[in-house]
C-alpha cells in the first residue's frame, strides 16, 4: 500500500474517530494516536498535553503504564524541547542529540519524531512517534504528514474538548442559579411573613401603651411616653421593611388621591410631636404661597411616611433645644418640594449619595453619629420615585443637613 493512501485511509479513520459522539476525549486520542502510529509504520508513541505551566501529561500511549504519567517542561527532554521552541523535533542515528537528555534504553529504535500541537500560536501539547518498521528513518513526507495531523486534527480535538467543558461548566452554574433563586425567594418569602407577623404583637403594644397613658401617674408617665416612642419606631421600622420589598417587586400599588401640602406637613408634625418634645426640640414650619389652588397628586400614606422618616432622622440627630424647619416651596416648573433641615453634625459630601442605598453601613465619626443608609431612607429614595419625584440632601459638616424631595404637580394616576 503506498503511503498516499495509508495517508488518505488514516485520515478518514481520524475524522470518524472524531466525530465519534458516543466516544470519550480520552478514548478518541487512543483511537487517534493507534491510527497515527499505523500510518507511520510505527509501533510506539504517544500524546501529551500541556497541563498548567509547568507539566506534560501523558493522555494517551500505546504503553497503557504511561498514561497519567507527567513530565516536567524544564526537563531537557525531546517533548519539553518541542514545547518551548515550538518547532518539531526528528532525530535518528544520522543525527545528533544536542543537550537533550540520552531516550530510555528500552526504546530499541534510534529514530523518533516529536511535533507540536499548536493552538493560537500556543502550544498545548505534543505528538511523539518512534519505533519505525522497516528501515530506522523517518522521511520527510512522513514527518509533515505527522506535524498536519498534530496542528489539525488533534487540536480541533482539543477545542472541542474544551468547548464541551464549557457547556458542562454552563450547565452546573445555570442549576446552582436556578436553586439560589429558589433559596432566594424561599427567603424572601420567609422575611416577608416574618415581618408581616410581627405588625400584629406591635400594634397590641402600641393601643395598649395608649390606654395605659391615660391610667399612669404622672410620676411614670415618662417611661410610658419612652415605651411608646419604642414602639412606634419600631413599627416604623417594620413597615419600611415590608414597602421596601413591595416597590422592588413592583407590588405595591400606589393610591392616588387630592393632597393639600400644607394639611400633610402638619399631620406628620402631629404624629412626632411626643418625641420631639422629648428632645425638648422645636418645629418651624415654612409654607411657601402658590399661584394655582395648590394641591397635588399622590398616595397620602406613604407620602407622610416619607416625611415622617426624614422628620425622624432630623430629631434623632437634633441636638436638645435646636429647631428644625420643615415646609414646602412651590417651584418655577410645575413642581413642589417638601423640605426637612436640622442643625445637627451634618452629612459629609462623600457619604450624600450612599445614605440612600440599602443596607449599607457607614463609619461613625467623632462626634457619635453613625451616617447609615438604614431602610428609612431607601423607603424614602423609592417611594419618591414612584411618583416620578426625586429625592436628595445638601449638608455641611457641623452646619446640619437639608433633606429634600420633589414631586410634579400635574401627577395623575397611572
Amino acid at each position: 500500500m503506498t503511503f498516499d493512501r495509508r495517508l488518505v485511509e488514516a485520515l478518514a479513520a481520524i475524522t470518524n474517530i472524531s466525530n465519534n459522539t458516543k466516544l470519550g476525549f480520552g478514548q478518541k486520542l487512543e483511537r487517534i494516536l493507534l491510527e497515527v502510529v499505523s500510518c507511520m509504520q510505527a509501533t510506539r508513541g504517544s500524546i501529551m498535553l500541556v497541563k498548567g505551566r509547568k507539566a506534560l501529561e501523558v493522555m494517551a500511549s500505546t504503553s497503557p503504564e504511561l498514561i497519567g504519567v507527567k513530565q516536567r517542561i524544564d526537563e531537557e527532554t525531546p517533548s519539553s524541547w518541542v514545547v518551548k521552541n515550538k518547532a518539531p523535533l526528528y532525530l535518528d542515528k544520522t543525527t545528533g542529540s544536542g543537550n537533550l537528555q540520552k531516550r530510555s534504553d528500552h526504546y530499541k529504535r534510534d529514530a523518533f519524531i516529536v511535533v507540536p500541537i499548536i493552538s493560537k500560536n500556543k502550544v498545548i501539547g505534543v505528538l511523539n512517534v518512534t519505533e519505525k518498521i522497516g528501515v530506522d528513518i523517518f522521511e520527510k513526507h512522513e514527518q509533515e504528514m505527522l506535524l498536519n495531523i498534530a496542528g489539525q486534527v488533534i487540536c480541533a480535538l482539543e477545542h472541542q474538548r474544551l468547548a464541551e467543558s464549557l457547556r458542562k461548566s454552563k450547565r452546573t452554574l445555570e442549576k446552582k442559579n436556578i436553586q439560589l433563586m429558589k433559596l432566594e425567594k424561599l427567603k424572601t418569602d420567609l422575611f416577608n411573613m416574618l415581618i408581616h407577623d410581627l405588625k400584629g404583637p406591635i400594634s397590641e403594644l402600641v393601643a395598649n401603651l395608649d390606654i395605659l397613658s391615660y391610667t399612669v401617674s404622672d410620676e411614670n408617665r415618662q417611661y410610658v411616653e419612652t415605651a411608646q416612642t419604642g414602639c412606634d419606631t419600631l413599627y416604623t421600622m417594620v413597615c419600611n421593611l415590608l414597602d421596601v420589598a413591595r416597590l422592588e417587586e413592583g407590588k405595591l400599588a400606589l393610591i392616588y388621591e387630592k393632597i393639600d401640602p400644607q394639611d400633610l406637613v402638619k399631620e406628620a408634625l402631629a404624629r412626632l410631636f411626643g418625641l420631639c418634645r422629648q428632645k425638648e426640640l422645636s418645629f418651624v414650619e415654612k409654607f411657601s404661597p402658590s399661584e394655582t389652588e395648590g394641591f397635588f397628586r399622590g398616595d397620602r400614606g406613604i407620602l407622610l411616611r416619607v416625611l415622617q422618616n426624614l422628620l425622624s432622622n432630623a430629631i434623632q440627630y437634633s441636638p436638645p433645644g435646636e429647631t428644625i424647619e420643615v415646609g414646602f416651596q412651590y417651584l418655577k416648573s410645575p413642581k413642589i418640594e417638601f423640605f426637612v433641615k436640622d442643625h445637627g453634625p451634618g452629612v459629609p459630601a462623600k457619604y450624600q449619595e450612599t445614605i440612600f442605598v440599602k443596607y449599607t453601613q457607614i463609619e461613625k465619626k467623632a462626634d457619635g453619629r453613625t451616617y447609615t443608609t438604614g431602610l428609612g431612607l431607601t423607603f424614602c429614595k423609592m417611594a419618591v420615585q414612584a411618583h416620578r419625584g426625586k429625592i436628595g440632601v445638601k449638608s455641611e459638616a457641623q452646619k446640619g443637613s437639608r433633606f429634600w424631595f420633589v414631586l410634579p404637580l400635574g401627577l395623575a394616576q397611572k
